[in-house]
């Protein structure tokens, strides 16, 4: 089935796209599902934008547009939940098929392209990246986590011990928490999804057994890109590839 887990539009602060025209773009690509993961952020620019009454409304009217074309899935993706554990429980009340989990902000509120553009040391900033991960995975509640291995979509690398990866996926998989394959860093140059097989072989060890898959799409012409990739690379590592309805594996 062709998906696409992890899709940004106007309702999000860094996107300009409509949703419709996502959906349109989705047709012709043939896609049977889309999810829209609209982005809830914390920081000082992003507070207060997403409006998820007007999103809710909005994907109503293109359900119906779509029916018997394309299946449209609910969703969020929650920054720092670990950190907002109260609007987690608010949008676990809400009618949201899918929640992604994702780290942004770890150092300070600097956004990671700004360390790389500082010139900040790639083992310090992974060192904190992971300590606020394994307290991110510490928390259940929302279904996925986001860019698993977030930094290297800017630093071009990742810094990590075999020890702490190991500690966090058990977490994750104890709270029966998936992680996303995301294919953002394909366009950014880099070889693999996030994240790559090396880490995704560590995640099957520790009992991982899902993983869903999302382009991070912006705008209409990066909807899909890198999915085939991330499918394959998660069927030779013998991960299964599901879907979400109302919070609940598929």
């Amino acid at each position: 089935m062709k998906l696409d887990y992890h899709v940004h539009t106007a309702f999000s602060d860094d996107s300009d796209e409509p949703m419709e025209s996502m959906c349109r773009r989705a047709v012709e690509l043939g896609l049977a599902e889309v999810c829209f993961t609209e982005h809830l952020d914390f920081d000082a620019l992003s507070l207060g934008y997403y409006k998820p009454d007007a999103y809710f409304t909005e994907l109503a009217r293109l359900r119906e547009q779509f029916d018997g074309k394309l299946v449209i899935r609910t969703g969020l993706e929650i920054s720092e939940p670990h950190d907002h554990q109260a609007e987690l429980e608010e949008a676990r009340a809400r009618p949201y098929d899918f929640i992604l989990g994702a780290l942004h902000y770890w150092m300070g509120g600097i956004f990671p392209s700004v360390m790389r553009d500082r010139g900040m040391n790639l083992e310090k900033c992974c060192k904190a990246y992971w300590r606020e991960m394994k307290k991110m995975a510490a928390i259940p509640g929302y279904d996925c986590v986001a860019h698993f291995d977030f930094p290297i979509r800017f630093f071009g690398d990742i810094f990590y011990e075999q020890d702490e990866i190991d500690e966090i996926f058990s977490m994750l998989v104890q709270n029966n928490t998936v992680i996303e394959l995301n294919t953002s860093s394909l366009r950014r140059g880099v070889a693999e999804p996030m994240p790559g097989r090396a880490l995704l072989e560590r995640y099957a060890a520790q009992g991982g057994k899902h993983v869903t898959l999302g382009s991070d799409a912006h705008s209409a012409h990066e909807l899909y890109e890198g999915i085939d990739v991330a499918r394959e690379l998660a069927t030779s590592v013998g991960l299964s590839v599901v879907r979400f309805e109302g919070q609940k594996m598929l």
